[in-house]
């Protein structure tokens, strides 16, 4: 059985709500998108993969990562939404059956522990279930990020198209848990300049 789970950060998209790569952005001593990764290396992944598009080259040149379990993948369809990104990453494993943590690239206030409860939770589904399953976090009623597939295999996403989730993603799993937890990070995006300012008196404070 396949126990290895394989994170994939989303990172791709050109912040257009934001009007500058929001992936770059400063926030206390890192950048926006060094804050989630450095948080996703805490976790047990055998391979950390970020995906990115616009501005790639400066993503990269500014965020040097040294971790070995650590790869850049590049989306060059980006422009096409969320969903390309996410189909990109799963494909950049190189595996018939995977089981990954999606991350998104401009949620940097989640827990290590809320990552470590989701994992186990995931990693005892596995042993459960032959399907493919899906585990959300949810925080007071509402749903976040990371959200862990297991058993999925490379069509399991293929008629996904832009900015598609949520819904369409739900449907395509017959297992499903909501995973309740006691962490705001999971639903606080950095999206907007009102959202960054906020970001940043928490950092401060």
């Amino acid at each position: 059985m396949n126990t290895h789970v394989h994170a994939i950060i989303l990172a791709a998209g050109t912040s257009s709500r934001m009007g500058r790569p929001k992936q770059l952005l400063p926030l206390g001593e890192h950048l926006l998108l060094g804050h989630v990764i450095n948080r996703v290396l805490t976790g047990e992944f055998t391979k950390v993969t970020a995906v990115i598009g616009h501005e790639a080259a400066l993503i990269q040149e500014l965020l040097p990562v040294k971790d070995s379990r650590f790869q850049w993948v590049l989306n060059e369809d980006y422009h096409s939404g969320q969903s390309s990104s996410l189909k990109r990453g799963i494909e950049s494993l190189g595996l018939q059956q995977a089981n990954v943590m999606v991350f998104l690239g401009d949620l940097p206030f989640i827990e290590e522990q809320t990552i470590h409860t989701i994992y186990q939770s995931g990693v005892r589904m596995l042993k459960e279930y032959k399907a493919p399953f899906m585990i959300r976090p949810v925080y007071k009623n509402i749903p976040g990020h990371p959200v862990f597939f297991g058993h999925i295999h490379q069509e399991t996403f293929s008629g996904l198209d832009g900015d598609q989730g949520g819904r369409a993603i739900v449907e395509q799993f017959a297992y499903k848990r909501r995973l309740l937890v006691e962490d705001e990070g999971i639903l606080l995006d950095i999206d907007t300049p009102i959202a960054y300012e906020k970001a940043k008196e928490r950092f401060e404070n």
